[in-house]
């Protein structure tokens, strides 16, 4: 079967040059309404060769592959630039989310940050929002019990210490050591501390 011959008008020629060196050739033809080989063909004919891709462009194609699964600022974070420019250029690209897609973006990441915080929590650190996070409610009672009994929480929040002169709880010991906690006698220095401040 005879290919059809292709003939370049004079607009398609105009709009090969303008296209040509700054969109991808699969876009290009089909704006020309012709194969890909057809404009690499014509491009390399009239000699017009594609611009190294601009910041811009990298930066236009990032967004546009995730601005429906990522924040603004998580986009602005791997690209190196801030939320408003990743807004203004999405803006420019035309995006736009449904309030659905939004807050399918917004419970993601809240569902991110809990699970960070609560790693910080099992390992006894500081948390770095104000999210409220409760991993082991029966812990967290347990512990909140203890204290009242005398007992002292470390920094480290899994350990509790026990003063010598307290009388201790050895079954609710046993139930918190199941939940994660760990039972030291406090130490000598504090000890006199405590002491002293009674």
């Amino acid at each position: 079967m005879k290919k059809k011959k292709i003939i370049w008008t004079d607009g398609m020629m105009e709009t090969l040059m303008n296209l040509y060196p700054v969109e991808t050739t699969p876009y290009v033809a089909s704006v020309l309404g012709v194969c890909e080989n057809t404009v690499k063909k014509k491009a390399r004919e009239l000699g017009i060769e594609k611009y190294a891709k601009s910041k811009w462009l990298e930066r236009a194609e990032y967004i546009r592959d995730h601005f429906y699964t990522k924040s603004f600022s998580e986009i602005g974070k791997v690209l190196g630039i801030t939320k408003n420019s990743v807004g203004r250029i999405a803006g420019q690209l035309g995006l736009k989310r449904t309030t659905k897609e939004t807050c399918h973006v917004k419970s993601r990441i809240r569902g991110e940050l809990i699970k960070r915080e609560k790693r910080r929590m099992i390992f006894g650190l500081d948390p770095l929002t104000h999210i409220k996070v409760v991993t082991n409610r029966p812990r967290i009672r347990l512990r909140s019990w203890l204290k009242a009994q005398g007992y002292i929480v470390s920094d480290q929040r899994n350990v509790m210490y026990y003063p010598s002169d307290i009388s201790r709880r050895m079954e609710h010991e046993s139930r918190g050591r199941e939940l994660g906690l760990r039972f030291l006698p406090l130490p000598v220095d504090e000890e006199l501390l405590l002491t002293t401040a009674i």
